[in-house]
């Protein structure tokens, strides 16, 4: 099962929507994925069960 999620890309400030896998109960807590941001063309580290980008609070 997946999910949508919405964040704010740190170089465009554009609100940018993914979908990410939802986390099996015996995956680690900190478990970040990597996303190709179609608004910069970069690759960002999103919190898999937060959705959360690496580095914000």
């Amino acid at each position: 099962m997946s999910r949508h999620i919405i964040f704010k890309c740190p170089r465009t400030g554009m609100n940018v929507q993914h979908r990410l896998d939802e986390v099996p109960a015996d995956k680690a807590e900190d478990a970040y994925r990597s996303v190709n941001c179609p608004a910069c063309t970069l690759t960002h580290f999103i919190h898999r069960r937060t959705g959360k980008l690496l580095g914000e609070a």
